[in-house]
């Protein structure tokens, strides 16, 4: 069961695991770490912020909207512990869920803006890892989106939607200030 459950993770996240794996590079070499426990929990931070915004389809089915198929579907994979389809439902469905609160622009300035504090404060590198590794995954979902002509979803709260040209200056504006700041580790 758990062979097939990390088969799976790892089938459907490929992508944001190398993102995650190379946050984690990263901060381990420009921090300089060389406690082996140290560099463990850099890892294990950056791995959580691979699957920190997928948080956004529980939340969905537990408290946002509960009634509606994906939710009562979702909740009884997780009730019967079957994590393994819960995943896959995700991956497969994902789109059935608009709305998003974690994949959206609001979060996203919210999570850069604590990823620059978080540069520049003395706290543990877990929590460095996991604030920047979910910041630079969610950069990631958002250029998956840009690739795919569709970022509605992700300014689903802004009253007119930006252009493709606006949100490749967006993303880039995000990209280059996140580049710079990291330098500061």
């Amino acid at each position: 069961m758990k062979e097939k459950l990390l088969g799976k993770i790892f089938k459907i996240y490929k992508l944001p695991l190398l993102v995650s794996l190379t946050v984690f590079i990263v901060i381990t070499a420009l921090a300089v770490l060389k406690e082996p426990l140290e560099i463990g929990v850099v890892f294990l931070g950056s791995l959580l912020g691979t699957f920190f915004l997928d948080l956004d389809y529980i939340i969905y089915a537990y408290f946002t909207d509960m009634s509606t198929d994906f939710s009562r579907t979702l909740r009884g994979f997780f009730k019967h512990n079957d994590y393994s389809n819960a995943v896959s439902y995700i991956y497969y469905n994902k789109d059935k869920v608009k709305e998003k609160t974690l994949q959206s622009i609001l979060f996203q300035i919210v999570i850069g803006a604590f990823s620059i504090f978080m540069v520049f404060s003395p706290i543990n590198y877990f929590a460095k890892a996991v604030v920047i590794s979910v910041y630079v995954n969610s950069l990631y979902r958002l250029a998956e989106r840009y690739a795919k002509h569709d970022t509605n979803d992700w300014f689903w709260m802004l009253k007119d939607k930006p252009s493709e040209k606006n949100v490749k200056i967006y993303l880039a504006v995000h990209v280059i200030t996140f580049l710079v700041v990291i330098q500061f580790l």
